[in-house]
């Protein structure tokens, strides 16, 4: 019995059954704090419900985004004809997503200044070429006034609050805005002049 008392002892005073035991505890607890750390840094099986902020006002929606452990971020300030000055209009993750804790929530705000465009010069172009354009700047609210002039179709002016507009003069956007039209039926003052084509902007067709 004492003989192998004796081998079990030399086996472990042996420098080298020493180093590769020492190896073997070292590498156990270094891929035991490895996987705790992992776990710490994931966040294993936690995750968060982000809130829904859109439709609110900015400084409500960051309240309620910091309350629930995430960071917050505006990321883009745009303007919607009929949106509410700085509310929330878009939001990166949506609501409801599952996140992590500490994840950024991007948002998307309403200006809160109008924006102000300029409205192009769109005298003596066609009712569909000048339609077309204001559409395409915002304009959606547009009235038809025709009135009797030479030539049927033409625009012979832009107003805006009865008001006749300037080249490039600037206007909220989305506002409604008049386009004068001729509708013919007017006897041209001097027969002898020579018919004049309406201007055609054709950078419309490019």
């Amino acid at each position: 019995m004492s003989e192998k008392k004796n081998i079990i002892k030399r086996i472990f005073t042996n420098i080298y059954v020493k180093n590769i035991f020492i190896m073997l505890v070292v590498s156990l607890a270094l891929v035991l704090i490895l996987l705790l750390a992992l776990n710490i840094y994931t966040r294993h099986n936690e995750s968060i419900t982000v809130p829904n902020v859109k439709g609110l006002q900015a400084e409500d929606a960051r309240g309620i985004i910091t309350s629930a452990d995430l960071n917050y971020e505006i990321i883009d300030s745009i303007f919607q004809v009929g949106g509410t000055p700085g509310a929330v209009l878009e939001q990166i993750p949506k609501g409801d997503s599952k996140v992590k804790s500490g994840r950024t929530v991007y948002l998307t705000i309403q200006a809160k200044g109008v924006q102000m465009v300029p409205v192009p010069e769109l005298k003596d172009f066609s009712r569909r070429q000048a339609e077309a354009q204001l559409k395409s700047l915002g304009f959606e609210k547009i009235i038809i006034d025709e009135v009797p002039s030479p030539y049927a179709g033409i625009v012979i002016s832009v107003s805006y609050k009865g008001k006749i507009l300037s080249p490039n003069q600037k206007v909220p956007k989305g506002s409604m805005l008049k386009l004068t039209i001729g509708a013919g039926g007017e006897p041209l003052e001097d027969d002898s002049l020579p018919y004049t084509e309406p201007k055609v902007d054709e950078s419309f067709f490019e």
